[in-house]
């Protein structure tokens, strides 16, 4: 029986009650299982000693013929008992009532004998053992049970010890902890069994209103926030409006205007029109960074085939390419793929014109390639190529590339669309070996493909 350390009268702590309750039947399985193979080994013992002091009286009454003498008997009974020890004496029960006892001179203690009798042709034998060495075994049998006990004991209340200080006294750091951070009074020692567990159900209580407080918290601001994006999505709009109308009007004046025969007239006209046609442009891309950056865009995601892309910004680019002497190859139309369509679009036209513009005279490869469950874009141009020092601003804002008209937005703005995109963009250029550009969309190839062969079928062209 495990005593308690609890003083009489007093309830033990909850905690404690759980420690308890969670190792006791361990304890008691142990101690259960110590007691039995204690007994199993005593038993045994004992066995043992009957079964060798059996096997001798078997032998000795071997010796015993029915043809043999008085003095043959003995010797032949002399001769076996000095050879079997622990047996110290041997009676011979005669069938006509004598007996013939010869002893070993072997010490017989009282109260420390086996006696075990066997039939012989000449009568019963009797034979005397001595059990000392018996009761010497079943002693220490039986301190070795008692030390596995103890040890079970020990071990149970060193663990419930360990127990307590490392999950209660845990517990009841996180408990001063969360009061600590709750703005809370920390209780002083639990006055009885139950204050534990109302102190936990009502830090629990106080999380649970914490919880809605800070959810109601996230979407007030979540709400305020969709409405500052409404508001700058509008006033992008107005701003838009407000700017092309007078840019409108403006191209309108300059493409209605005769150029007549002056030479110089004609020049100043020309780079009237060139810089309203610029104006245009930065004002669309500074739009188009506008809504990007106050998160107006959100992305539509569908299935679709690339051959749709492909289609379409073959005939978007098809001016400037031929402009350009430049002979444009589209791979990977089967690809289905899983992303939004304008915005994909947007970004290989971006990628496209921006390889065009490298390329005069040249070649420009378009290919999606399915990477896993990615798809991945790659424009590659035999252009003039890149220095590391522009790759390394490639894509901010405003970075203009030798050569390149515009004001620097165009990868600019397919930086802001891989991001949306949940994607990213990157370079590999070399000067004169012309560049690579890349997009890495995680998610969005499609697992079927004789689905999308069988769309291919609407456009041949690809």
């Amino acid at each position: 029986m495990i005593a308690s350390t609890t003083l009489p009268g007093r309830p033990l702590p909850p905690s404690e009650r759980r420690v308890r309750k969670g190792l006791l039947p361990m304890v008691a399985v142990a101690l259960a299982l110590t007691g039995t193979l204690g007994v199993m080994h005593l038993r045994g013992i004992t066995l043992e000693a009957r079964n060798v002091a059996r096997i001798q009286a078997v032998r000795l009454a071997g010796v015993v013929v029915p043809s043999m003498g008085d003095d043959a008997v003995r010797d032949a009974l002399s001769r076996t008992l000095s050879r079997s020890s622990p047996t110290g004496r041997v009676v011979l029960h005669r069938n006509e009532g004598t007996a013939i006892v010869l002893d070993s001179g072997r010490p017989l203690r009282d109260g420390h004998q086996l006696r075990v009798t066997v039939a012989t042709p000449l009568g019963e034998l009797e034979t005397i053992s001595d059990t000392s060495a018996l009761r010497e075994r079943r002693l220490a049998g039986t301190l070795m049970i008692l030390l596995l006990g103890a040890g079970v004991v020990a071990v149970y209340l060193a663990s419930k010890r360990l127990m307590e200080r490392e999950l209660v006294d845990g517990v009841d750091a996180i408990k001063a902890r969360i009061d600590t951070d709750l703005g809370a009074q920390p209780d002083s020692a639990p006055a009885d069994a139950e204050s534990l567990d109302l102190a936990v159900t009502r830090l629990l209580g106080e999380l649970r209103d914490l919880r809605a407080r800070h959810d109601a918290d996230l979407a007030d601001a979540f709400r305020q926030r969709m409405q500052e994006m409404a508001r700058q999505t509008r006033f992008i709009e107005q701003l838009g409006d407000h700017f092309r109308q007078p840019l409108q009007a403006l191209s309108l004046f300059v493409g209605g205007m005769q150029p007549g025969d002056d030479l110089r007239q004609r020049a100043v006209q020309g780079q009237m029109r060139t810089n309203v046609t610029r104006l245009n442009e930065l004002l669309e891309g500074l739009l188009d960074l506008a809504r990007f950056d106050a998160g107006a865009i959100e992305p539509a995601t569908r299935e679709f085939i690339a051959a749709d892309l492909f289609v379409r910004e073959r005939g978007a680019i098809a001016n400037d390419a031929e402009r350009l002497s430049v002979t444009i190859h589209w791979r990977g139309g089967r690809l289905p793929v899983r992303s939004d369509a304008n915005l994909l679009s947007e970004l290989i036209h971006r990628l496209v014109a921006n390889a065009v513009i490298s390329t005069p005279h040249g070649r420009v490869l378009v290919a999606l390639r399915r990477r896993g469950s990615a798809v991945r874009l790659e424009v590659r141009d035999n252009g003039m190529g890149l220095e590391p020092r522009q790759q390394e601003r490639l894509f901010d804002d405003f970075t203009r590339l030798p050569g390149h008209p515009g004001y620097g937005l165009g990868l600019a703005v397919a930086r802001r669309i891989a991001d949306l995109l949940g994607g990213t963009i990157g370079v590999r250029s070399s000067p004169g070996r012309g560049s690579l550009f890349w997009v890495q969309l995680e998610g969005a190839a499609v697992g079927a493909t004789v689905r999308a062969a069988n769309a291919l079928s609407h456009h041949p062209a690809l």
